[in-house]
């Protein structure tokens, strides 16, 4: 290809007036050789009326001084003149490289002589009209299928996760700055392409307005940036709650989540350079074996006339990988798990990793399935590194071969601001490391002991009133635990008292839990979830027809902490006090769910709810 200078790729500039036709635009060969040219103009626009002859000396000539042309090695094919409105004469010619190599295709200049100047002049590779029109086949086949996978994975899951959100209601700070930081590469990756947006402006609108809508659709596109990944984020921290209701399965809790922050970074480059490797060697045996292949793309090389070409790179891969991971992996396993009832774990991986592979089939490939049949072993391994660790893994993993693929790009470069952009590219990917460096710096400087994991449950008893009373919640322990219809379960961690469940049997043989509490540094890791899970399995072994929780409507975070653990609200209770009380009731189960959902109206009783007892 270097030998025969295909002109694959190229720097473009232009100049144009706003609202004026004419125009300028210049090719130039990436090490800066004249490569192309083209002058826009009107039909009516002056010129000279010369003969073809006399034009075609012209071109050669021009040929010849500006792009270094040999005439022994061209053979003219093509040769026409066209008069314009205005008098002008355009001449236009065409040769074809007698030494080019590539099949039945041809290796061209055409140039145009308007008047007696040259106005146009593009070399290029003309492909034969067979291949395009089998080409173009190919590549519809290949968008229907691309387009089935992408219907059934991403709006099927999507619609998934609606279902979740909606019956979990789950806490959207989590998602909230994973999605600001999806938003705010994606601003910064768009502001960094902002410059090349005139080499699109239509010079028939009015320049203001171009940057009016050019401004508006670099916001639209962080904004809608930032809801994918939130919605993405919160759906699947909802569905996934249906299989593991006392796990987040994203990121583990604790006070070492830092530490497993780092953990999982670290897991994900390995497993990224996995999946590198694995590319490499599918294409090379496939391609030798199998006469399968994947051309060189250049989707990415605008990132060169950037003032910041890593930023590319970021907002390529870090929106891949959170979107797809959380819809297709975390969603979609989550998803067939609960249908499956935790069973078939391997159909539950394939089904949404097969859907993710060939959603990918819109990639210039051949045969066109080659993409999907690629990226299964693929999806599989990310299905098994969600499971066996965390999403995070994956998402790492995901985001580490979407980033280098811009990476090495801009690290096989001969310029050295390419490169060092590259290494800053590399540098970045280090970067998730650092926490849990941090983390352990501190812990090992500070000589904090670590928490123990020796945590045990036991009925509430007279020696554990002191205690009880340090807590940050108002209650008469002495009493409480007199009352002989009351059950109360402490949590403790060594000799530490870190949080208690309790609750008592009501006339009407309901056990009503009405206090949990879990002190600061043990929550966020599903303890409360666990004592409640205790308290509950306890009084339902005692005959107790069903565990209730009464709570005020404007109590958001009991609410939405009831709903994460599969509540489901029984009953809106008017008191005196005019505003409604919802009852969670424990339910288990997804069928006893989803006949659930089929209530319209949840009952509406009036009756005093005493507030006071914590």
């Amino acid at each position: 290809m270097a030998e025969e200078e295909w002109p694959l790729y190229y720097w473009k500039a232009r100049w144009f007036k706003p609202l004026e036709k004419e125009e300028f635009i210049v090719y130039l060969m990436p090490d800066g050789d004249f490569l192309g040219f083209k002058h826009i103009m009107g039909e009516d626009a002056l010129g000279a009326a010369i003969s073809q002859d006399e034009a075609n000396l012209i071109a050669e000539r021009f040929l010849i001084q500006y792009a270094g042309w040999d005439a022994s090695k061209w053979e003219q094919v093509e040769a026409a003149s066209e008069t314009r409105s205005g008098g002008r004469i355009d001449h236009s010619f065409a040769w074809k490289s007698r030494a080019f190599s590539a099949g039945e295709s041809e290796l061209r200049y055409n140039l145009v002589v308007q008047g007696d100047q040259v106005g146009y002049i593009d070399y290029w590779i003309k492909v034969p009209e067979a291949f395009i029109r089998q080409y173009a086949a190919e590549r519809n086949q290949a968008g229907i299928l691309s387009m089935v996978a992408y219907f059934f994975g991403f709006l099927g899951f999507a619609i998934a996760g609606l279902f979740g959100i909606v019956l979990i209601r789950p806490d959207g700070k989590q998602a909230l700055w994973p999605a600001l930081l999806a938003g705010f590469i994606s601003l910064a990756a768009t502001l960094n392409l902002i410059s090349l947006s005139p080499l699109s402006y239509d010079t028939t609108q009015d320049y203001t307005l171009f940057w009016a809508l050019t401004i508006l659709g670099t916001i639209f596109s962080a904004f809608f940036s930032f809801a994918f990944v939130f919605y993405a984020w919160i759906s699947a921290q909802a569905l996934s709650k249906l299989v593991w209701p006392r796990q987040d399965r994203i990121l583990q809790r604790g006070d070492e989540r830092w530490l497993s922050f780092s953990r999982s970074a670290w897991r994900g480059l390995m497993f990224g350079g996995v999946q590198m490797g694995y590319m490499v060697s599918f294409y090379l045996l496939t391609s030798k074996y199998l006469g399968w292949w994947s051309p060189v793309r250049a989707d990415y090389s605008d990132l060169f006339a950037t003032p910041f070409p890593f930023l590319y790179a970021f907002d390529v891969g870090l929106s891949a990988a959170l979107i797809e991971e959380l819809f297709f992996r975390m969603v979609g396993i989550s998803l067939f798990l609960w249908i499956f009832r935790k069973k078939l774990t391997w159909l539950a991986v394939l089904i949404p990793g097969a859907l993710w592979a060939f959603a990918h089939s819109g990639y210039v490939t051949y045969p066109i399935y080659v993409r999907g049949v690629e990226l299964i072993p693929v999806a599989i391994l990310l299905g098994l590194v969600f499971l066996k660790f965390d999403l995070l893994t994956a998402i790492i993993s995901h985001f580490t071969y979407n980033v280098m693929i811009v990476g090495v790009i801009l690290l096989r470069s001969s310029e050295p601001y390419y490169y060092r952009s590259g290494l800053i590219v590399v540098f970045t990917l280090a970067l998730p490391l650092l926490p849990g460096l941090i983390w352990k710096l501190k812990r090992f400087f500070s000589k904090k002991s670590p928490l123990p994991d020796s945590l045990f449950f036991s009925p509430a008893v007279d020696d554990d009133v002191p205690k009880l009373s340090a807590l940050l919640v108002k209650a008469d322990w002495d009493v409480l635990l007199k009352q002989i219809n009351r059950t109360t379960l402490c949590l403790h961690a060594g000799d530490e008292l870190i949080g208690f469940v309790t609750g008592f049997e009501d006339e009407q043989n309901f056990a009503i839990l009405d206090g949990v509490y879990i002190t600061p540094k043990w929550r966020r890791q599903y303890w409360g979830a666990t004592l409640v899970n205790v308290f509950s399995e306890s009084m339902q072994s005692a005959e107790e027809a069903e565990v209730r929780a009464i709570l005020l409507k404007e109590e958001k975070n009991p609410v939405s902490f009831f709903y994460n653990q599969l509540w489901n609200t029984r009953a809106q209770i008017l008191v005196a006090e005019e505003y409604p009380v919802f009852v969670p009731m424990v339910k288990k189960g997804w069928y006893t769910f989803l006949k659930s959902l089929r209530k319209k109206k949840t009952p509406e009783i009036e009756q005093e709810i005493p507030r006071d007892i914590l």
